[in-house]
């Protein structure tokens, strides 16, 4: 196959730069890119620079793969691959493109990838600079088509759980260690690229969804396929058209993450840290 190709060329050059192999993964979403920044005495590889590996065009993904870990006192973290960065499927319409990097990051040996973007809020509670886990998702893409469904750990049956609730409770558990208040809900994903209007997310209020954005769903579902454990986290950039009056634009999603730039630091250097 192409794609195999196209993978085994790329992991072959990421291990002529670096010796590191990395048991956790994390996707950066747009404005969060600065939690690479953590890494100490990391290995950065340009993503221009891989073979075969999508570039991003959007603003706030600077498209780079850190390699390394975090230090904190006397704790170490577990080797980490941080993408700054991703590419959506709209900036390609292919979904293998999309699904690389996590197919890279699995074949170099990540076994648990957390996934992180900026979302529109939709539910009413949710206020702009809100950190959220993912607790389930709403795809109505009709992508991806592959089953996503896994064998659970030790047991052998067949499971449609895409979260590790493990990952999940040691997550809820660092946001009460630090006193953060993590809302949770459920992310939906559309294939965008051009915000929802106020009739759709009222739709899509009354689906369930608590945040809506484009993109993570393909990466949760293809780790799975994987065997990868999964935590996700949604960072309310803005609330949806509808649920406020203001005007939508990117720049609100990096003002956004930049106000709560520290909190999700913190979060995800203590919860990596416990890992």
């Amino acid at each position: 196959m192409k794609e195999m190709g196209e993978l085994h060329d790329a992991v072959s050059f990421i291990g002529r730069q670096t010796s590191i192999r990395p048991t956790i993964a994390c996707i950066l979403g747009s404005g969060l890119g600065d939690f690479a920044d953590e890494i100490e005495s990391g290995v950065v590889i340009p993503s221009a620079s891989i073979p075969h590996y999508p570039v991003s065009s959007v603003q706030g993904h600077e498209g780079k793969l850190v390699f390394g870990s975090i230090r904190k006192d006397q704790r170490t973290s577990r080797p980490l691959l941080v993408f700054k960065g991703r590419v959506h499927f709209y900036e390609s319409g292919d979904l293998e493109t999309t699904l690389l990097p996590v197919r890279l990051a699995h074949q170099l040996g990540a076994q648990t990838l957390i996934v992180t973007n900026a979302a529109g809020g939709i539910n009413r509670r949710f206020k702009a600079g809100d950190l959220m886990l993912i607790r389930d998702i709403l795809n109505l893409t009709s992508l991806p088509k592959k089953d996503h469904t896994r064998t659970s750990h030790g047991r052998g049956e067949r499971t449609n759980r895409l979260f590790d609730p493990v990952l999940q409770d040691s997550l809820l558990s660092t946001a009460t260690q630090i006193g953060l208040h993590l809302q949770e809900g459920v992310y939906c994903w559309l294939k965008g690229p051009s915000y929802e209007t106020a009739a759709e997310i009222e739709m899509l209020r009354r689906m369930g969804a608590d945040a809506v954005g484009m993109s993570t769903v393909p990466e949760i579902i293809e780790a799975n396929r994987l065997g990868m454990r999964v935590v996700g986290i949604s960072l309310i950039s803005n609330l949806a058209t509808g649920i406020s009056a203001a005007k939508l634009s990117h720049a609100e999603v990096t003002d956004t993450a930049n106000r709560v730039k520290a909190s999700f630091t913190n979060l995800m250097r203590e919860f990596i840290l416990h890992q």
